[in-house]
């Protein structure tokens, strides 16, 4: 009877070392899985609010260059055909007319000979501009200019200046000016909350700076950096991570062209600040898995041992087993409070007031696709029909509108890897409804339907509201709808918009094959 028990003890050994040791690798595997998601959930928050910040700069630059030039324009017509005998109320005129634009500008009106001929600057002294490339460029016949960052020889504050070509009967007859100082870019930093090791800053498509906050020490040229070498000729506009050229600073970084100009607006997030709260989790995080772990493994070699003692301890290891089966849900539990902590870091993120109330909604939207996901242990596939109300109910409510909700769902299982583009759809095709199909507080419903095709190999997910409707070529140029866009593209889906008693849209999505 010897050979057979050391046979069953050598079993024994060998099945509960085994199991203990694969409880070690869940652990692990799921702590990195816990970890790699919080890294891309505060990635993704970083690259959103740098967009979001990059809209910002370039809306306000583009207005401060549609603004200026209008006004230049305004004092060409003013001045009359002789610019050394200006009307009586020239003066009184271009300080009017500077008091609209923001950042405290400041006019010149110069003449041929590089000499000034009126200016809102009580800095003032006379100086021969005939040498800086603002008054050249317009002198050898461009229409308009934008410098790069200047140093005022005036007052020694940081501007730049954007100028203008002033012709009577076709000759050069001198130039009109407006210059701005890092006020106007400071506000903009500002405004977006910004902490010091992040940035905002506008460039020519020559890469040279013209304005930036935090402040530079002199010029700067960026055209060699991987925004004009990569970035730029590839797209107008988006994202990338690098080190700045400017301080050396580990960014997030967003760009975008403003529009109808030669400028580039770009918003940076400095890095260690976008992921100190994943940073915060991790510690947490490892802070209990590693214990964990290196008990797992100690707990392995001792019941080895422990087992080839004696035969007689084999009810005392029933009991340990029993013991530590518990043990191993609760690190399950644990695994998954792990990831609802992912979603309030998530919630705690800070975002531009312009775009907090569309980022909550969308927030709340992946929020809600994770709780069914790890509430339900649902790891390879997700019931939609689960998820989706809990999105749409939320989303409508936050409004504070008499909606009606109307569902006809059937329960379809997603991948993972899908169900938070459709829930991330759902949100952005809603909230679209809510914002522009029931204007002036109109009553409205919505219907949401969610079916599969009669193959069984498609989904379709219909949302139908009764509002006004809208024009498709002019929403298409929004974000939601070019969020929309990529998210269908990206679960190589189909989508459509019919107008039927309001809008009914329409998304088609393929469905996970059956298990053989």
């Amino acid at each position: 009877m010897a050979a057979p028990q050391r046979r069953s003890l050598f079993r024994s050994e060998t099945l509960a070392t085994g199991l203990i040791l694969a409880f070690l690798v869940f652990l692990l595997g799921g702590t990195a899985l816990v970890l790699r998601n919080a890294y891309q959930a505060a990635n993704e928050i970083a690259r959103i609010r740098a967009i979001s910040s990059a809209e910002v700069v370039a809306a306000n630059f583009e207005w401060v260059g549609e603004t200026s030039h209008q006004l230049l324009q305004r004092v060409d017509d003013f001045v009359g055909p002789n610019l050394d005998a200006l009307p009586a109320n020239a003066l009184g005129f271009l300080k009017e007319a500077v008091s609209t634009l923001p950042g405290a500008p400041r006019i010149y009106l110069v003449g041929a000979d590089g000499g000034t001929r009126l200016t809102t600057d009580p800095d003032f002294k006379p100086i021969d501009i005939r040498d800086r490339d603002y008054f050249k460029a317009v002198a050898d016949g461009a229409p308009t200019y934008i410098s790069p960052m200047l140093v005022s020889r005036l007052n020694g504050e940081q501007i730049f200046v954007i100028s203008k070509r002033v012709e009577r009967n076709g000759v050069f007859v001198g130039a009109a000016i407006v210059s701005f100082n890092s006020q106007l870019i400071e506000k903009v930093w500002n405004s977006l909350r910004f902490d010091p090791t992040s940035a905002v800053l506008v460039v020519r498509d020559d890469g040279m700076v013209v304005a930036r906050y935090p402040r530079l020490e002199g010029t700067l040229d960026i055209s060699s950096s991987v925004l004009f070498t990569t970035y730029l000729p590839q797209n107008p506009s988006g994202t990338y991570e690098a080190v700045s050229v400017a301080d050396g600073v580990k960014r997030i970084v967003a760009y975008r062209r403003v529009d109808g100009s030669r400028l580039i607006a770009i918003a940076s997030i400095g890095h260690d600040v976008a992921f100190a709260p994943f940073y915060k989790f991790s510690v947490l995080s490892l802070a209990i898995a590693l214990p964990l772990a290196l008990f797992l493994a100690f707990l392995a070699w001792v019941t080895f041992r422990w087992l080839a003692q004696e035969t007689r301890q084999r009810n005392q290891l029933a009991a340990a087993l029993e013991s530590n089966q518990m043990l191993f849900r609760e690190i399950h539990h644990r695994v998954k409070n792990n990831l609802q902590a992912v979603n309030s870091l998530i919630n705690l993120q800070k975002i531009d007031p312009n775009a907090k109330q569309e980022m909550g909604h969308r927030i709340q939207a992946m929020v809600a696709v994770h709780e069914q996901i790890y509430r339900n242990d649902q790891f390879g596939l997700v019931d939609a029909s689960a998820y989706i109300p809990a999105i749409i109910g939320k989303l409508v409510e936050s409004y504070g509108r008499e909606i009606k909700l109307n569902y006809d769902l059937e329960s379809i299982e997603v991948d993972r890897e899908h169900a938070l583009p459709l829930g991330l759809v759902a949100n952005e095709v809603v909230s679209n409804a809510m914002k522009y199909a029931f204007p002036e507080d109109r009553e409205g419903s919505l219907n949401i339907t969610l079916k599969k095709s009669e193959d069984g190999r498609t989904g379709i997910l219909t949302i139908h509201d009764n509002g006004i409707g809208f024009n498709p070529e002019t929403s298409s140029k929004g974000t939601g709808s070019k969020l929309i866009n990529g998210l269908v593209a990206q679960i190589q889906g189909e989508i459509g918009y019919h107008f039927e008693q309001g809008t009914r849209f329409e998304m088609r999505f393929p469905l996970p094959k059956p298990p053989a």
